[in-house]
């Protein structure tokens, strides 16, 4: 995965990994760590393997540092093909002239910035009860 740059940070997929990984052990979670034993084998986690999916064929999606962490936090999983199918929807957005969308897949809500191809954040069934989604150009239910 290449670098990324948002708001003048440079993010690399390792930089990303590392710090879910701090914020993990803030806030009590093992993850591979007991007592004064750091396990030094790397993990596969659910965010490295959101990371690592996020370059599929032709449809490279990228998401960002907040909508990695949300897709994390919220439990939600995306296949391969999940993530080919946001990359097609950022690509008829943006064929459209949509800008920034609502993407409506499989009980979830990606924010995505269409010409970028990035998810800038995720929204889970439960949090899109009652919810009201701005500064959007359009919507697509996939």
């Amino acid at each position: 995965m290449s670098d990324q740059v948002i708001n003048k940070y440079n993010f690399t997929s390792d930089a990303m990994i590392r710090q879910a990984e701090r914020i993990g052990q803030a806030t009590g979670a093992t993850n591979g760590v007991s007592g004064n034993n750091v396990n030094t084998q790397p993990q596969d986690s659910p965010f490295k393997n959101l990371l690592d999916q996020t370059y599929i064929g032709n449809e490279e999606v990228s998401f960002s540092k907040h909508a990695a962490m949300r897709t994390q936090q919220r439990n939600i999983n995306l296949t391969s093909a999940d993530v080919e199918k946001l990359g097609e929807a950022c690509s008829r957005a943006s064929q459209k002239g949509i800008k920034e969308a609502l993407v409506v897949m499989n009980e979830s809500a990606f924010i995505v910035n269409a010409p970028n191809k990035t998810v800038i954040t995720v929204v889970d069934k439960n949090e899109m009860k009652e919810n009201v989604f701005t500064h959007i150009d359009g919507a697509l239910f996939i």
